[in-house]
């Protein structure tokens, strides 16, 4: 936890202000002050989540609030320091730096801000809002049913991704996310992570955890004999790219990796757009745990539940009787769309659109 908190001597000469000050008038030169913190209480407030938040992204987000802190703090010693000259002559013999120390702080509220979560909890016993309240309310259905046309959110012309498919390679393309579909990973030390590897971030050396989801080897030796398969991740590629290496150093069975900087940005989320990729979308099929990351071409989705560590998860390998049903079919997207109904829950979502932020 870091704590916004003064040192001990400047304390002994907050008690000294405190007596001459408590007899002064208030005075409207604490407004900008004021208005300062807000604004820094503020920037907290509107951090949104990300659908796909794998390490590196929380590690980004853990250095943008710092230098957040940073700056506000900045801002408010200035703010201070010009606000409280006129001031001055009214607190005395004191420094200006502890008049405006001690003049603040009557009008504002300390507060520690944990590092890890990012939550802002204030020493006066109110607690801000947690980020995490607002994605228990996000409905991926909702969010889909409200999406602009892909038109409006994608350049006219864009270079295809992959290259051009060979006929020496299976005629439909599987792609497939990472992150709580195939693995689980985490910065935090996991006894039963199944592999760890280092990657350099903001000049420090972290290293990330890494679990496999049950199933996933006899899975992904399936699937690379059936489809040409893609991973598709929301995550960085500083991390993406070092475990990839390791769950397939050769690329023998995931031909192409395509990551966040390939995605859609759409309020908050990273959608995988899958025309970019060059092939024929009624051969292509993408399993995601985020169903709105696939929102733009719905009848290609299949859903899977997110996973974390529970090892007796049998989700790949359920799904290997339906994906083995669907090679050399014609289109993939009837066979999906029954299966799955994602295009008629959407349909069918009978209240006003609302626009929700992840």
């Amino acid at each position: 936890m870091k704590f916004f908190k003064r040192n001990d001597q400047v304390d002994q000469q907050n008690l000294v202000a405190e007596q001459k000050v408590n007899a002064m008038p208030s005075h409207g030169s604490l407004d900008n002050t004021q208005n300062v913190i807000e604004k820094k209480k503020g920037v907290a407030s509107t951090q949104a989540c990300n659908m796909d938040a794998d390490p590196m992204s929380r590690l980004s987000e853990s250095k943008d609030t710092q230098e957040n802190d940073a700056c506000m703090l900045d801002v408010e010693s200035n703010s201070a320091n010009k606000s409280y000259d006129d001031k001055y002559s009214m607190v005395g013999n004191l420094s200006s730096e502890v008049s405006a120390i001690y003049l603040a702080m009557q009008h504002s509220k300390l507060e520690c801000v944990d590092e890890q979560s990012h939550d802002s909890i204030s020493t006066q016993g109110n607690v801000e809002p947690d980020d995490s309240d607002e994605g228990d309310d996000f409905d991926p259905f909702v969010f889909i049913k409200d999406l602009p046309d892909l038109s409006a959110v994608v350049p006219k012309f864009r270079p295809v991704l992959l290259p051009k498919q060979t006929r020496s390679r299976p005629s439909t393309t599987l792609v497939l996310d990472l992150d709580e579909t195939l693995v689980h990973s985490s910065l935090e030390p996991c006894p039963d992570a199944d592999f760890t590897f280092p990657v350099n971030f903001n000049l420090k050396e972290h290293t990330i955890y890494v679990r496999c989801r049950p199933f996933l080897k006899d899975f992904m030796e399936r699937v690379s004999g059936l489809f040409e398969t893609i991973i598709f991740t929301a995550s960085q590629s500083i991390y993406a790219e070092r475990l990839l290496n390791i769950l397939d150093p050769k690329r023998r069975v995931f031909r192409h990796r395509i990551y966040r900087e390939s995605c859609v940005y759409v309020e908050g989320n990273y959608l995988k757009d899958l025309s970019v990729l060059g092939r024929d979308l009624s051969h292509v099929i993408i399993i995601d745990n985020s169903p709105q990351a696939f929102g733009f071409q719905l009848d290609n989705g299949i859903p899977i539940e997110s996973w974390f560590e529970d090892r007796t998860d049998q989700a790949l390998l359920t799904l290997l009787p339906f994906l083995e049903s669907l090679v050399g079919t014609d289109d993939v997207r009837p066979m999906i769309a029954k299966r799955f109904n994602l295009s008629e829950k959407v349909a069918g979502l009978a209240y006003p659109s609302v626009e929700y932020r992840r």
